[in-house]
């Protein structure tokens, strides 16, 4: 099955820990509202996205923000559990990976939290390619 896979400099996500990109990126408050197309836009013509440093430190806030909701939501912060929880309650497991799942969306947004400081304290693009 295909997902996501995040990384950046020294930072490899986890195994398609990406998946819920677009979902997680939807759901930030606190951006510009050019800021998440113009960085998602770059799906409808190739297989990967890139964010730059500049553009990580900015969603970096919002990014923690949202994670905090998450958990708080959720109950915990373990996604697999979460993940576990969303397909007991009946969610189909594909649309729960690409972003209807709290699981896959905190999964998502852990792994590019750390992509995005990295990207800060690296000076490096994150990329979020299809594998």
């Amino acid at each position: 099955m295909a997902g996501l896979h995040i990384s950046c400099g020294t930072f490899s996500g986890d195994d398609k820990s990406g998946s819920a990109f677009e979902a997680v990126l939807k759901a930030l408050g606190n951006v510009s509202d050019d800021l998440v197309p113009s960085i998602t836009s770059g799906f409808e013509t190739s297989e990967f996205v890139t964010i730059s440093a500049t553009q990580a430190e900015v969603l970096l806030p919002a990014l923690i923000e949202y994670r905090k909701a998450l958990v708080e939501e959720i109950g915990h912060q373990d996604w697999r559990r979460a993940t576990a929880d969303d397909e007991k309650a009946g969610l189909d497991p594909v649309k729960a990976k690409w972003g209807q799942g709290n699981g896959w969306r905190l999964y998502c947004v852990t792994d590019l939290i750390a992509a995005c400081k990295t990207a800060v304290t690296e000076h490096q693009e994150v990329v979020v390619v299809l594998c």
